[in-house]
């Protein structure tokens, strides 16, 4: 129950009660729904009691390079878990982990290089119910950028899946940011996550006004109102650091990240997350070519802050 709440926690954007993909997608909805199959979740619940997560996004790189990142161990843990195991095909899965006890393997469904990968997770909702939820990513050239859909579908309607789904949502809204981020800025690098989790007592608006915002005892400045593509500058407290950049996702109190030039052009994510029935902290960097013990350095002056921060 821990793994698969924390991976769907993780994992997120704006979502829609579908399963399929729209028409004018590819060769149509109705052409793709006919070859591969409703979603499992159909079969089981009236169409309008499930909930799908479904982004789409451009990325500036070639088709073979969005799908190897999609399906290949070494890429996956450039822009998404820590540890990653693949065995490539149908029928075959997809381990990731952000360390023991959250880790969790998904069954490939669907493999058809550069056009179309389908991943099941078992699944248990928070009031017991137990399903099987899907990832289905959809690839296209265009026009020399590669187009990328995502659906991940099979959520209920009900209260027992609101946390998860919320989770979800967000999750994949920063993901999918930092996968075009890799492949559009740092493609082929490895990749030095920093990582800083911090149970809290404080509900989520209480946490996150001392995390981020003008009062702010971790980071320091005005993000209220900020929109994707905006710039947003931010104090580390207790340091002469400045985190700025420009605004990714903005979903407070919950989530917030953006880009960070300064640092080798990193990604930062600073979330208030649900983790069974309290919450915890996150701040989080994907760093590239960055010093090692540069990161060190930003990693105890973040964990220092974090923990002077909030109460526990």
């Amino acid at each position: 129950m821990a793994t698969r709440r924390y991976l769907a926690a993780w994992v997120f954007v704006a979502g829609a009660i579908a399963l399929a993909p729209p028409a004018g997608w590819g060769r149509g909805a109705g052409t793709d729904r006919q070859r591969y199959g409703a979603a499992q979740g159909e079969s089981k619940m009236n169409l309008k009691q499930v909930r799908s997560v479904e982004s789409e996004l451009e990325i500036d790189a070639p088709l073979d390079a969005v799908w190897k990142a999609l399906t290949d161990a070494q890429e996956l843990v450039r822009w998404f878990p820590l540890h990653a195991k693949v065995k490539p095909g149908k029928g075959g899965a997809i381990w990731a982990s952000w360390g023991p006890p959250f880790e969790g393997e998904s069954t490939i469904q669907i493999w058809e290089p550069n056009r179309h990968l389908r991943t099941g997770w078992p699944f248990t909702a928070s009031g017991g119910e137990k399903c099987l939820l899907f990832v289905d990513y959809f690839l296209e050239s265009a026009g020399g950028t590669t187009r990328l859909r995502l659906v991940h579908s099979g959520f209920g309607v009900g209260e027992d899946w609101d946390a998860e789904y919320d989770g979800v949502t967000r999750g994949w809204a920063f993901e999918l940011n930092g996968l075009r981020h890799y492949l559009e800025h740092h493609r082929g690098k490895d990749r030095r996550p920093i990582w800083i989790r911090k149970p809290t007592k404080l509900d989520a608006d209480a946490a996150a006004a001392r995390l981020i915002g003008p009062e702010g005892r971790v980071f320091r400045g005005q993000i209220d109102g900020l929109k994707p593509g905006d710039r947003y500058r931010l104090e580390l407290v207790g340091t002469n650091r400045v985190i700025e950049g420009v605004v990714s996702v903005n979903m407070r109190p919950r989530s917030f990240s953006g880009t960070v030039p300064g640092i080798n052009n990193a990604l930062f994510r600073c979330d208030i997350e649900r983790i069974g029935s309290g919450e915890e902290a996150w701040v989080w960097f994907s760093t590239y070519g960055l010093d090692t013990d540069e990161a060190d350095t930003l990693q105890g002056q973040i964990n220092k802050a974090v923990t002077e921060a909030l109460p526990h």
